[in-house]
């Protein structure tokens, strides 16, 4: 009885050495993907790199590899994400890798993203109001300008008029003083 106890002992414990050695097989696997996908980034062939970090990502997770990969990755797509607008995608991520590694190296500066995607959207949607009052102000000046406009075509006619009327007094007077020197010429 205690020979079968002490074989099943043994083939427990090699069950135990054989599944450690697969796990650390598979994560020296992971480290090396890591470690290509660097190369490639520093050969500039991001896209290749991005790939392969997509790939480690998309594995079953390896802490101090996965979370690495995640956060490379998020900043190779903030690249394109700038081009086509969104980084909903990115911070998605990053929030995946602060949520799953919160003991990480990478789980600080992924925060700091983060935060920086939340100021950054509160500053777009600050401007766009902003830009919705400037347009508001610009209409209601051009409305002003509009009926300055009109006022001042008003006064200008106004003017002329008064300018005709003033000529046409101007010369009634010089008539009226001609006539009145007349009259004081002539003999009473």
């Amino acid at each position: 009885m205690i020979k079968y106890i002490l074989i099943f002992m043994l083939v427990c414990a090699m069950a135990g050495c054989a599944c450690n050695t697969r796990e650390l097989s598979y994560r020296s696997g992971q480290e090396w993907k890591l470690s290509r996908a660097e190369t490639l980034l520093a050969a500039g062939e991001t896209t290749a790199a991005a790939q392969v970090l997509a790939a480690i990502c998309a594995e079953p997770k390896v802490p101090g590899v996965t979370d690495e990969a995640l956060f490379r990755l998020s900043l190779l797509q903030l690249g394109t994400a700038k081009e086509s607008g969104g980084t909903a995608e990115i911070e998605k991520s990053l929030r995946k890798l602060v949520k799953t590694y919160p003991a990480s190296s990478w789980t600080p500066p992924a925060s700091g993203l983060i935060e920086f995607f939340a100021s950054t959207e509160d500053a777009r949607k600050q401007n766009q109001k902003l830009g919705k009052v400037h347009s508001q102000e610009i209409r209601i000046l051009k409305e002003q300008n509009l009926a300055l406009t009109r006022e001042l075509r008003g006064l200008k006619e106004l003017n002329l008029t008064l300018t005709k009327e003033n000529s046409d007094l101007r010369e009634i007077m010089e008539k009226l003083k001609a006539l009145e020197l007349d009259l004081g010429k002539r003999p009473k």
